[in-house]
């Protein structure tokens, strides 16, 4: 293998059995439980001997059968998930054609907005000024962040819930001083709600801070995983101005039933390319964690062959998973848009408790794409036969206890809220400053805050990507190979023995 050539290298080793054992090695200890068939015994003929893999297990319906630690395992043959691609590409089309409809408007206008109003809404140029601030706002938090999670990993769980409670509460005195009442007492909540959860989870904290430290020692080793993470959250940002320009035009051009349509599809269709942007981004991840995890820096560029597949052989798959995800953000969107709009008490109670629990829906199904993808970045399947590897497999080593104890999703969940409240704070100044026309009696505001919002949100959470995809891999990896963990990373693999002697039983 030839460690300066990307292409020669794809996905991750086989699972220890299948590899050379490491110098030292006890051949009579006890074998720890296997998710793939071991080798038939020797025969009278070694050299003779060929292997028999099952090629619906494990790591072998990749199709190749390896010989030792240095082999690599080859991408799968043929496109997973194609009709996805082909819809999403639909999808992109679709956009692509309101976009030349309304930037044409957008640019014969100079950005003026709309002279009448439509269904009482009308966009203009400040509009576009203050999402592009909230893009701004978002990248440069997100990106600060990141680079605090490489250089300061250990304290950076504690800055987050603190500077969370800090900002939440200073929030909190500005509304109540402006006599936003509602929007004060919600963030009011959140402060005491992550009080408590600091509480809560104080015995939490060291585990994951040893995870925290563990994943970006990798990342600043492959400082391609942080590149990755950047370019991705550039794409991210771009293509957020793009579709806010587009609103802006097709808020122009279209009236009635039309423009509800066009908003419609293009708020379903932001939703799924940012989710295929972020997939994109989390599935190469995998794959280089994934390698390091089993090589321990054997390759010296694994960026580009995960990359690849990402891109080629998986990118249905992504696509797939992004749609069901994108189909529920929709739902709940306008269920808030239908809530903030609406002045009947008992209606917007009603609305208040179905977006909460399509909000809830919602994480589950993020939560679990994120370990479905880790298993399509490892064994290049489809997303259904991946995600039901990864899932069977994780439950059988006991992993998922594991991952219910691990802080660090809800660390960037909160980091997450927190760009995107500073994001949606600073539409709402620009409106009390601006006082644009079209928001002349306060309707637009929480339209614009909302929006300000989810452009904060999806921009911190393509760059956590570089985080979390080094958190659900690791557990993936941990599931299928405990031995690899000790090998590389003794310190993580001793934490984890002391706290969870299931998942390494038998190692």
């Amino acid at each position: 293998m030839d460690p300066n050539n990307p292409y020669s290298q794809q996905y991750p080793p086989p699972p220890q059995q299948f590899a050379q054992p490491p110098q030292g090695y006890n051949y009579n200890a006890q074998q720890p439980p296997q998710y793939y068939p071991p080798p038939p015994p020797p025969s009278n003929q070694p050299h003779q001997h060929v292997p028999q893999y099952n090629t619906n297990t494990g790591y072998a319906e990749l199709g190749e059968a390896p010989l030792n630690a240095n082999d690599k395992i080859r991408p799968s043959s043929g496109y997973k998930d194609v009709w996805a691609t082909v819809l999403w590409l639909c999808n992109m089309a679709g956009f692509i054609a309101l976009s030349v409809i309304g930037l044409r408007s957008f640019s014969l206008n100079n950005g003026t907005g709309s002279t009448t109003p439509q269904s009482g809404l009308a966009f203009d140029s400040d509009t576009v000024t203050i999402f592009g601030l909230a893009a701004v706002i978002g990248f440069g938090f997100s990106f600060i962040y990141l680079i605090m999670a490489n250089l300061i990993p250990g304290p950076l769980i504690l800055i987050t819930f603190v500077g969370s409670i800090l900002v939440y509460l200073g929030v909190t005195a500005y509304y109540f001083y402006m006599k936003y009442y509602s929007a004060a007492i919600i963030f009011l909540i959140f402060s005491v709600l992550y009080m408590l959860c600091f509480w809560w989870w104080r015995d939490r904290i060291p585990f994951a801070t040893i995870m925290l430290k563990s994943v970006t020692s990798i990342t600043r080793t492959y400082w391609s995983t942080m590149v990755a993470g950047t370019i991705s959250l550039i794409i991210q940002s771009v293509y957020s101005v793009w579709f806010m320009i587009t609103v802006v035009g097709v808020y122009q051009t279209y009236t009635g039933s039309s423009l509800n349509a066009a908003i419609v599809f293009l708020v379903f269709s932001f939703y799924w390319t940012t989710q295929v942007i972020s997939y994109v981004t989390h599935v190469t991840l995998s794959g280089v964690f994934a390698t390091v995890y089993f090589l321990n820096n054997q390759v010296a560029h694994p960026i580009w062959g995960c990359a690849k597949r990402a891109l080629t052989t998986s990118f249905g798959s992504i696509c797939f998973g992004g749609l069901l995800i994108a189909l529920i953000s929709t739902l709940r969107y306008f269920v808030s848009v239908a809530r903030s709009n609406s002045d009947n008490i008992i209606l917007t109670f009603a609305l208040c408790i179905l977006e909460c629990i399509i909000s809830c829906i919602e994480g589950l199904f993020e939560w679990f794409n994120q370990y479905a993808f880790s298993g399509v970045a490892i064994y290049g399947q489809a997303f259904v036969p991946s995600a039901k590897r990864t899932w069977s497999m994780i439950q059988d080593r006991g992993v998922e206890a594991m991952i219910n104890d691990n802080l660090i999703g809800n660390v960037l969940f909160m980091g997450s809220l927190l760009v995107g409240i500073l994001s949606s704070l600073l539409g709402y100044l620009y409106l009390l400053i601006s006082k644009p026309a079209y928001n002349s009696g306060g309707d637009m505001t929480p339209i614009i805050m909302l929006i300000c919002f989810i452009i904060g949100m999806s921009m911190f959470s393509t760059i956590a990507t570089v985080i979390s995809s080094g958190v659900t891999t690791t557990f993936v990896c941990l599931a299928e190979d405990p031995e690899a963990l000790r090998r590389v990373n003794p310190s993580l693999y001793e934490a984890i023995r002391q706290t969870w002697p299931q998942v390494v039983q038998g190692v």
